[in-house]
């Protein structure tokens, strides 16, 4: 069982954050944009993946671990943001190879799409202490807590994934009316300045504790 007025709250909470353009919509609408809407639905099952495992961490209580031993944080941090900036250098190398082409740039594969997806979710262990700080705010006393922990999670996540998929939809549907090679071309330095930025921001947060 779980509070109806306190899930409602929860939902509606989820929703105003999620729809708030950060890293990830940015992401999607990029690759959406430069791939189309298929590319951009890929980013998204990626990204909901990637924070499934984060939650079920979380669910596990090894946030609470996390938060506590700083060198297991600090080795997430690192590897994530060193990923984040090896995107940023392929997307750059990307985007200078295409100066003066006119054709439009190749679709990864679907598997290449989705890992991205996951991976880039992963690269940031601070999500997993959102998540451990966030969901506990809507729990009722009066009913049993993992259970109310479980659903609040899955409705996250399914309130991610449909609000996510609207902005890779909407920017895929776009994808035509940017298909000239400049454009394109400047979708790739954009998609590398999200990576750089996203990789500098999670390597220069601090460690929790």
């Amino acid at each position: 069982m779980i509070d109806v007025a306190l899930f409602f709250g929860f939902l509606a909470a989820s929703a105003i954050l999620i729809a708030i353009p950060g890293p990830n919509v940015l992401l999607i609408a990029v690759q959406s944009a430069t791939y189309g809407r298929r590319a951009g639905l890929l980013i998204v099952l990626g990204l909901t993946t990637g924070q499934l495992v984060q939650v079920s961490l979380v669910l596990l209580g090894l946030s609470a671990l996390l938060s506590l031993w700083g060198a297991a944080y600090m080795v997430l941090k690192v590897l994530g943001g060193g990923y984040l900036l090896w995107l940023a250098v392929q997307a750059f190398v990307h985007a200078k190879k295409r100066v003066g082409q006119t054709s439009a740039p190749p679709m990864p594969t679907s598997s290449h799409l989705f890992r991205r997806g996951i991976m880039v979710a992963l690269a940031n262990p601070k999500t997993m202490l959102f998540h451990a700080a966030f969901l506990p705010q809507f729990v009722s006393s009066a009913y049993p807590v993992v259970p109310q922990l479980i659903v609040l999670a899955i409705s996250f996540l399914l309130v991610a994934w449909c609000l996510d998929s609207v902005w890779a939809v909407g920017m895929g549907s776009m994808q035509r009316m940017l298909k000239h090679p400049g454009v394109q071309n400047g979708l790739n330095w954009v998609s590398g300045l999200v990576y750089l930025v996203m990789g500098i921001l999670v390597l220069t947060r601090r460690s929790p504790g």
